[in-house]
Parts: C-alpha cells; sequence; structure tokens
C-alpha cells in the first residue's frame, strides 16, 4: 500500500473528468490527487482505505474523497472473476468554473466538501436519490456534466446521516522524507500482516529506534503501530470470511494472530461482533440475496 501522488490535469483543463469502470481490480496503491473524487460501486467488494479509517465495501459504496486525502479501494480475490464497476467523478474546485462556490447559494455544497477532507460515505437513502444522476452522468455532453455534478452534489450536501471516514486528528507527511518513510513502514505492515510481526522487526525495516517509529507513526495517523496493523488484520479476516470457505481458526492464524482468543478479541473490539457472528451474518445474507445486481 505504498502512497503515491496522482495527476490527474492534462493541457485543457476539464471542469469535471467522469469514468465508467469496468475491469478486474482498481488500483493497488495508497494515493492522493488534487481532485476531489466520488466513487460510486455499482458491483464489487472488497476493502476501502480512506485516510487512517480501513473498512469494507460492497455494491452501493458511495464515498466522496477531498482534494489530497490518501485512498485505496481494493477488491477481494473472488471478485477478480466477475470484475468490478464503478463510476468515478473527479473535479478540481480550483477551476474557474467553481468560484461559484462563494455565492451563499452554495454554502452547504462548500460546507460537504470541507467535510470530504475526511472522507464522506452516503448511506442507502443518500445513493437511492442520486443513484440515476450518477449513472447517466458519464454519458452527457461536458456542459451537462457539470451541471450534473452540481446537482448531484447539493442533493448529497442536503444530508444529514453521513459517515466521516478519516480521524479528524489524521495528517498527511509533512515532507517527502517523511512520506517515503510512511510509506516504507505502511508497504511492509500490509506486505507482512501475515506474520508474527514485533516492534523491532518494524523498526529495523523503518531504521529508526522503537520509540522514535512509535511516536513518529502516532503523530502523522493518530493510531498506534499496531492498532493501524490490526485493523488491517482484522480487515483481511473480513474478506476471508465472507468468502466463507475457512475456518475461523484458519482465518486467525492466516492473517497474522498468534491466538484464537486474541484474534475473538481484537475482532469483537473493532467491529462489535464475533467472527462467527460475522461469519453467519454473510452466510445469511449470501443465501438471501444470491448475485442480484445492484438496480442502476
Amino acid at each position: 500500500m505504498k502512497l503515491k501522488y496522482k495527476s490527474n490535469k492534462s493541457k485543457e483543463k476539464s471542469v469535471v473528468a467522469i469514468e465508467r469502470i469496468k475491469r478486474r481490480h482498481f488500483e493497488q496503491n495508497w494515493h492522493y490527487h488534487d481532485e476531489h473524487e466520488l466513487i460510486y460501486y455499482l458491483r464489487g467488494k472488497g476493502s476501502r482505505v480512506v485516510g487512517d479509517n480501513l473498512s469494507e465495501f460492497e455494491m452501493g459504496d458511495l464515498v466522496l474523497v477531498g482534494a489530497g486525502l490518501p485512498h485505496l479501494w481494493k477488491n477481494s480475490e473472488e471478485v477478480e472473476k466477475d470484475g468490478l464497476e464503478a463510476v468515478v467523478i473527479k473535479f478540481d474546485t480550483s477551476h474557474p468554473a467553481f468560484n461559484l462556490l462563494s455565492m451563499f447559494e452554495f454554502s452547504r455544497i462548500k460546507q460537504l466538501l470541507s467535510e470530504s477532507q475526511r472522507g464522506v460515505k452516503f448511506n442507502d437513502k443518500a445513493v437511492a436519490q442520486v443513484n440515476n444522476l450518477l449513472v447517466s452522468i458519464s454519458d452527457a455532453d461536458v456542459a451537462m456534466q457539470f451541471i450534473l455534478l452540481l446537482q448531484i452534489l447539493n442533493i448529497l450536501a442536503e444530508q444529514t446521516e453521513i459517515e466521516l471516514l478519516a480521524s479528524p486528528e489524521f495528517s498527511l507527511p509533512a515532507n517527502n522524507s517523511e512520506e517515503y518513510r510512511l510509506n516504507r513502514i505502511i508497504d511492509f505492515l500490509s506486505g507482512n500482516y501475515n506474520s508474527p510481526l514485533t516492534l523491532e522487526d518494524i523498526s529495523d525495516e523503518a531504521a529508526m529506534t522503537p520509540n522514535s517509529l512509535c511516536r513518529f507513526f502516532k503523530t502523522r495517523t493518530n493510531k498506534t503501530i499496531f492498532q493501524f496493523l490490526n485493523e488491517y488484520r482484522i480487515g483481511k479476516a473480513c474478506e476471508l470470511l465472507i468468502n466463507g470457505d475457512k475456518s475461523i481458526s484458519d482465518v486467525c492464524f492466516d492473517t497474522g494472530f498468534n491466538s484464537l482468543t486474541s484474534f475473538n478479541r481484537v475482532f469483537k473490539e473493532l467491529k462489535q461482533v464475533t467472527p462467527r457472528d460475522f461469519k453467519r451474518k454473510y452466510q445469511v445474507l449470501n443465501s438471501s440475496i444470491g448475485l442480484q445486481t445492484f438496480s442502476a
């Protein structure tokens, strides 16, 4: 999960860049860019990282990511067979067209864009209200795309029940050297989560003393290293449990935990349910809805 800067700018800077993407998998790197991004999943499921928030996504997932906020959507392995489909809308509010947001009439949208610096997840009610607009926007002409985007943002700005994803204290590295070091730590954790890592292992990889490493990581992510590692491990465990083809014991040890007791405790702390209940819930859900396609 290496943090990368992605530029979407071209010589002729467009107001809105829209893609309806269909492929087996999406980005493999934690990345950020100058544009805001609204991403709507029509098909697929997996893990989502927005800032310091790690959670699962599924069909119907709609999230607004603010400019400069690192993020990653990573599909579960089973989805690669059928592929993913999403509408991705990117827009740079530094474009002169967005000067209208300074008007009082657009104050709610301006507030929503401010909240998006933590990442905003919308509920099913909001998704239902903008579904048709999101599906049709990619086929509209350039002028209409901008109009439709404002309409979508206006509807979303009216929502009173939203989920802010990244913690208020989450911050990016202050310079390239620190960014590289944080990348290296996160890459090491995500690449070795299924091994019994110690603080010494991680500090050796980062070329830092254990105390310096702990301070550095906590300052920049508002999490301890082992909080982050446990969240990553539990995210992977959820993916394996949803797939349903492994026992809870196998999932425990495949995700780097050294005992079922520890696995069950951490899982319940983070998900508010036991691994067994989590697995049962998705088994019931899968049997009831099958492979129905999200209504678009």
